[in-house]
């Protein structure tokens, strides 16, 4: 069992459809193409799938409603949230002890330090020594400057007095008990959490199993198209390039405990080139979801694109999902889920989604990318898209009468 509560939750909800479906895990591995201990792993809570595809599917097998599948995408991302990450180490707490100096008990010049003392140790206050006795001798093989000593050590002395007395003034005060002010040990002040965090997803294909790449390579030196949850290594080790349309699915999410109000969405596209002269791959493989999901639609062929909202279609029940609606207040309990599909036909574009928002006196403008460089989709395509033939395992061009 994973600590994660979110996923327990989730789990919950899974067994709950399962059991109301009253089929076996057995059956529904068999529908799902995936092993009966994966699906066990899922409703027990044991694993939290990367993505949010498989528990739709299963839903949907069990019968679930559009209530219940938006409820379960919800489940879903709280426990993707949740899941253990590693996190960044903490600073090594400043060193305390013996061995410890701050600023203020440095030494203000430079000079030798006092026999006896452990290099870097703070001296203690010293009196001003008294004059050496009239049969002060000089040390075996006496040297001539010798007895100048006594003299410097008083003025370090001097020094350390007098910067202990100003120490013990600066911290009378303010500080909490126990701890100076000024203490290294006390670290920086807490800062705020970043307003906006977000993850995103480039390689969504339409239904699940639908979608088009440009690839730079002949037909017999690409292999066989991925599942869709493999597609971005896939297209990653290819240079693929999304073939007229692209859907992003980024997840926004704030830790700060006061709401953070995201306002408007835009798109910017940062460079436009002639469209690809690349042959095209259609991943299509004869399957489809009934669910159109609501989303921001983006033409990045006009001039200056715009996210336009669109309703979303639920077949199963015929019933029109609403589209997507802004002003959205992120918390730490409920995320902005968006769902960008970007269009291109005569462009090779690449672009970003802009999220303007505020949080009470502050404002800015969160930019989503691929990783840290623009989301990238061209139109054209050289000659006729390829499907693949599982029979013969190789690329064919498509039929024009879509055989």
């Amino acid at each position: 069992m994973t600590g994660n509560v979110a996923a327990q939750r989730l789990a919950e909800r899974l067994r709950a459809l399962k059991d109301r479906s009253g089929l076996s895990f057995g059956s529904l591995a068999k529908k799902l193409h995936v092993s009966t201990s994966t699906l066990h792993r899922y409703c027990s809570g044991a694993v939290v799938p990367a993505e949010y595809a498989p528990l739709e599917r299963l839903a949907r097998l069990c019968g679930a409603t559009p209530e219940e599948l938006l409820d379960l995408h919800r489940l879903w991302l709280r426990a993707d949230a949740a899941r253990p990450a590693g996190r960044a180490t903490a600073p090594a707490p400043a060193p305390t002890g013996a061995g410890a100096q701050s600023p203020a008990s440095a030494p203000c010049a430079p000079g030798p330090e006092p026999e006896g003392a452990e290099p870097g140790a703070a001296a203690p206050p010293v009196p001003a020594p008294a004059a050496p006795a009239a049969n002060a001798q000089a040390p075996a093989g006496g040297r001539p400057g010798a007895r100048r000593r006594w003299p410097l050590a008083a003025a370090l002395a001097a020094v350390v007095l007098l910067v202990f007395t100003a120490v013990n003034a600066a911290t009378s005060g303010g500080a909490p008990d126990g701890q100076a002010a000024g203490d290294p040990a006390a670290g920086p002040p807490a800062s705020s959490p970043e307003p906006l965090t977000w993850t995103a997803r480039s390689h969504v294909w339409a239904g699940g199993c639908g979608h088009r790449y440009l690839v730079d390579r002949p037909p017999g030196e690409v292999p066989a198209p991925p599942v869709a949850q493999d597609a971005e290594p896939w297209a990653d080790e290819l240079g693929a390039v999304h073939g007229e349309s692209a859907i992003v699915e980024a997840t926004v999410r704030t830790a700060r405990p006061a709401a953070v109000v995201v306002e408007a969405v835009h798109i910017r596209v940062d460079e436009r080139r002639a469209p690809l002269n690349w042959p095209q791959f259609d991943m299509a493989m004869g399957c489809g979801g009934s669910l159109t999901p609501a989303t921001f639609a983006v033409d990045l062929d006009r001039e200056r694109p715009v996210a336009r909202p669109v309703a979303g279609h639920d077949g199963h029940t015929g019933t029109d999902l609403p589209p997507p609606a802004l002003p959205f207040a992120v918390t730490a309990e409920e995320p902005l889920v968006l769902r960008v599909e970007a269009v291109a036909g005569t462009c090779d574009c690449s672009w970003s989604i802009e999220v303007e928002w505020n949080s009470g006196d502050e404002r800015g403008t969160l930019v989503i990318d691929d990783g840290g460089v623009p989301f990238r989709t061209s139109g054209g395509g050289a000659g006729t898209a390829h499907l693949f033939a599982f029979e013969t395992g190789s690329w064919q061009p498509e039929s024009p009468h879509g055989g």
